[in-house]
């Protein structure tokens, strides 16, 4: 059983593959001159969902922690490395969406919060992008975003 305070699939335990979701190539997020890989803080309160969005993440090219609840991803990302993004499932209350989301933004001022909707009817909580849980628009979403930065 994973512990809620301490990151999930770390990169190494996850499944790697050629493909991404239903057979599709990868989306190749190297953006600008940087040559590494960005980096993905991801927080989820599901745990199955947690699993599928880490590999969906880490196939298409990312580097990506995943923290199941809001207190281990303000544990690990005061722990040192930068982020691109910060990336918030929908599985939990909009009011526990909303204090994680404003205390990631009072704790790094210039990161982007991206956060899922489970359908687009479905109010969401204050980030500076939204998208639903779909994989093509979550991925469209993000590197749309790391293309600006």
């Amino acid at each position: 059983m994973v512990s809620p305070v301490q990151p999930v699939l770390n990169g190494k335990d996850a499944r790697k593959s050629d493909f991404g979701f239903a057979g599709r190539a990868p989306i190749e997020p190297a953006v600008g001159s940087s040559a590494r890989k960005k980096r993905i803080l991801h927080v989820e309160f599901d745990r199955s969902l947690l699993a599928i969005r880490h590999t969906l993440l880490e196939t298409a090219g990312f580097e990506v922690i995943s923290c199941f609840s809001g207190m281990a991803a303000r544990e690990v990302s005061t722990g040192g490395g930068g982020f691109d993004l910060f990336l918030v499932g929908h599985a939990a209350s909009l009011l526990e969406r909303n204090d994680l989301i404003t205390w990631m933004r009072a704790n790094f001022p210039g990161m982007t919060v991206v956060a899922l909707r489970s359908r687009d009817t479905d109010g969401s909580p204050s980030g500076d992008a939204n998208a639903t849980a779909d994989p093509d628009e979550l991925l469209t979403t993000i590197v749309d975003i790391l293309q600006l930065r």
